[in-house]
């Protein structure tokens, strides 16, 4: 359908939402509350309790990480003490959250060059306690995947960006937040290239085992690409681009995200990641109007919204919500609150 498609209403009644909480683990969440009210052993604990499962360390470790934001020097002074490799994980977590809260979310040409200093000068402070837990656990992944964002900020040259992607992969080859990263690498916007970052999202998602939601890389690619020529076209006022690039960029790409999305749910696995590749799927769906697998892909989501895809489809943050609401809409109208229902570690 062409630029002046015919929207579709509205619901009357506005869906209830849940912002980034993409995961169903009772015990994290009682691990962020504990971290709270000042107890660090509470992360520690659901961190070893999965040394052996990558997906749900990583996960987890990326959501404790707002809540140790300015307590990194105190886990530096911890793990000397203890030798522990969860806490120097914690550590190097902490100083990488602390960085990115200087630099904030915007583009680099929109950040001081005061910011800039105090940014590099707090995220190589991560780089001592990664390596130290990657010492500490020669096996565990997760370190090394905590290094892939650290290398993107301090832009060091790629050599060493390829050298750490492949510590990751030898240890655990579809790592989902490692993929997330290597591809924020290869884009165009932290110097590489939209034609580099689609390759290597494609190679993911033909290469990846069937059941594995790693194959919303692919999607997360095409965001990208769709939010680099959104900006673009509002950066020159071209109303008349900014709505084609909205309404017929997934179109024009459909058929390999329609491959992608079967080759996961041909047989899905339990994965920490579910919600997160529904919301990528989902989205990518709507507004390709494929209306099967953008109800299939956006019940599944349960109304968990997490900010990527939904804040690259909002012209402000704020309206994440309504931009939400507006797309998925229309294919949920009759389909009632979902809220997960199975408590424990894995979605």
């Amino acid at each position: 359908m062409g630029i002046f498609r015919r929207r579709a209403k509205q619901p009357p009644v506005a869906r209830p939402v849940i912002r980034n909480h993409t995961y169903e683990d009772v015990a994290l969440d009682a691990a962020v509350q504990a971290v709270a009210d000042g107890h660090i052993t509470a992360a520690t604990t659901v961190l070893a309790e999965c040394r052996d499962e990558p997906e749900l360390r990583a996960l987890r470790l990326g959501v404790l990480r707002d809540g140790l934001v300015g307590g990194a020097d105190e886990l530096v002074e911890l793990a000397r003490r203890h030798q522990d490799p969860e806490l120097w994980l914690l550590a190097g977590t902490a100083f990488i959250g602390e960085a990115w809260a200087i630099r904030g979310g915007g583009r680099a040409k929109h950040v001081g060059e005061d910011r800039f200093k105090m940014f590099f000068a707090t995220l190589r402070k991560a780089v001592g306690p990664l390596h130290q837990a990657a010492e500490l656990l020669p096996a565990d992944a997760v370190p090394w995947a905590q290094l892939l964002p650290v290398g993107m900020g301090l832009q060091v040259d790629r050599d060493q960006k390829d050298e750490v992607w492949r510590e990751v992969i030898t240890r655990c080859p579809t790592l989902f937040p490692a993929h997330w990263h290597r591809l924020q690498i290869l884009a165009a916007k932290w110097g590489g290239s939209h034609e580099e970052m689609l390759s290597f999202a494609r190679a993911t998602a033909e290469l990846a085992p069937v059941g594995d939601p790693v194959t919303a890389m692919l999607a997360l690619a095409h965001f990208e690409v769709f939010l680099d020529r959104h900006t673009e076209a509002l950066e020159r006022r071209d109303a008349h681009e900014m709505v084609r690039v909205k309404w017929r960029y997934f179109a024009e790409v459909r058929p390999e995200l329609q491959a992608a999305a079967d080759r996961w749910m041909a047989n899905p696995a339990p994965h920490p990641r579910t919600l997160e590749a529904h919301n990528l799927f989902g989205a990518a769906f709507a507004l390709a109007e494929d209306a099967v697998r953008a109800r299939t892909h956006l019940t599944g989501m349960r109304d968990h919204v997490h900010d990527i895809p939904w804040g690259y489809l909002a012209v402000l943050a704020e309206d994440i919500e309504k931009e939400y609401q507006t797309l998925a809409g229309p294919y949920l109208g009759d389909v009632p609150l979902n809220p997960l229902g199975v408590h424990g570690r894995w979605i």
